[in-house]
């Protein structure tokens, strides 16, 4: 996903994905509303997200207000309210007297969260199955099928982590969707890392989100979440590979 020089944004189905995420991000309730409302750090941060994903700002590297403001062609008062979220999303760290940085890779914290999402999603996967109506099913299949057909990793990763927050929007389970949906952003921190150096088997990806679909269309509880849980079975071998890319 390339970024918008500045003073311009994203046209085309490239614009409408980002905007989709975006609107999302914000509030996963709102995530089907057509006329949500997309403001200018709400842009801004998604933005900025896709850059630490895709590693134009790597682990570490500096984020100075103006200088991003410039490149966006915003003031800087949106890109102090995106970073501010991006900070409570635990991917940036904010430093007095001096400019915020993307976060490092912690291995410890990276296997832990992986852990607690294997232990937490597939709940939201059950719930999100025997809740779930017609036309949120339907929409997760057009954002299934908008990763199927993104461009590059930074695109897929980013539908990827919308994804995943719409299933758990789906479960209607306030608490448990405030907990999962804190440990995703980050998570999705260490899959951007995973998938830069080594690349990420998207056919396999694809597949099992097909199987969760079709168990979520059944509305068998039981199935999805063994679909989940075997989706996210990759945990126990995180520290290995996120070791490998350093």
């Amino acid at each position: 996903m390339t970024l918008a020089p500045a003073g311009t944004r994203p046209a085309g189905p490239a614009r409408d994905r980002a905007t989709r995420a975006s609107m999302s991000a914000v509030s996963p309730t709102d995530a089907t509303r057509a006329d949500a409302p997309v403001t200018a750090h709400v842009w801004v941060r998604e933005r900025i997200r896709e850059a630490i994903f895709s590693g134009v700002y790597a682990p570490g590297a500096r984020l100075v207000q103006g200088e991003i403001a410039e490149r966006f062609g915003t003031s800087v008062t949106p890109v102090r309210e995106a970073m501010r979220d991006l900070a409570n999303d635990g991917l940036i760290e904010v430093h007095p007297q001096r400019a915020a940085t993307v976060r490092d890779v912690d291995l410890d914290e990276a296997v832990e969260i992986n852990e607690m999402r294997l232990l937490l999603e597939p709940l939201a996967a059950r719930r999100a199955a025997e809740r779930i109506t017609d036309a949120e099913l339907a929409a997760l299949r057009r954002s299934e099928q908008d990763m199927e057909a993104a461009p590059d990793h930074a695109t897929w990763l980013e539908l990827n982590r919308r994804f995943h927050l719409e299933v758990i929007t789906y479960a209607r389970s306030p608490r448990l969707g405030e907990v999962l949906r804190n440990l995703r952003q980050i998570s999705s921190f260490y899959l951007a890392a995973l998938v830069r150096a080594q690349g990420g088997d998207r056919e396999k990806s694809a597949r099992e989100h097909r199987e969760l679909l079709d168990a979520f269309a059944q509305r068998d509880g039981d199935r999805a979440a063994q679909i989940m849980l075997r989706h996210l079975a990759d945990a126990h071998r995180l520290r290995e590979r996120l070791g490998a890319t350093d």
